[in-house]
């Protein structure tokens, strides 16, 4: 598996890979359906700090993820974690994961990683705490993790 930088950012990759209402739902509730470019464009904007990447598994485009600055020095967020359904439950989420944590690391010294994950998304949760990631708060179906690096 490799990450690729999405930069210059290119959302109509991201629109062509998350097709499906509800994997839009899991990877971002507040996404806009149909697919939104300038809402992506924002929250993805490598111009504030924001790293957007592309997943891929030999030379197969098979996920998206983020690395977003956050307003603490050395904290980073990761986010819109996606991978296509037909890879789920392989392993490949941890994988994921673990590139990114080592971007995150070696690329932009980060200190400590957080991520939001939902209830009705027990398969990413059981993924992020294997990866280390622990709870620190709830509010309704919100779970807010952090890893310290």
């Amino acid at each position: 598996m490799r990450l690729v930088e999405n930069i210059p950012l290119d959302t109509k990759i991201i629109a062509n890979l998350i097709r499906d209402h509800d994997d839009l739902h899991l990877v971002w509730p507040k996404a806009k359906w149909p697919f939104n470019h300038l809402q992506w464009q924002k929250v993805l904007d490598p111009g504030a700090g924001h790293k957007p990447f592309l997943v891929y598994e030999d030379n197969q485009l098979i996920g998206h993820a983020a690395i977003r600055k956050t307003k603490e020095p050395g904290v980073y967020s990761l986010n819109f974690l996606y991978l296509l359904p037909h890879m789920r439950s392989r392993g490949l989420g941890a994988k994921m994961v673990s590139l990114l944590e080592q971007y995150a690391r070696a690329e932009l010294f980060a200190k400590k990683l957080v991520l939001v994950t939902r209830t009705y998304n027990p398969g990413a949760r059981k993924c992020y705490a294997k990866c280390g990631f622990r709870e620190y708060s709830r509010e309704v179906t919100l779970i807010r993790m952090f890893k310290v690096l």
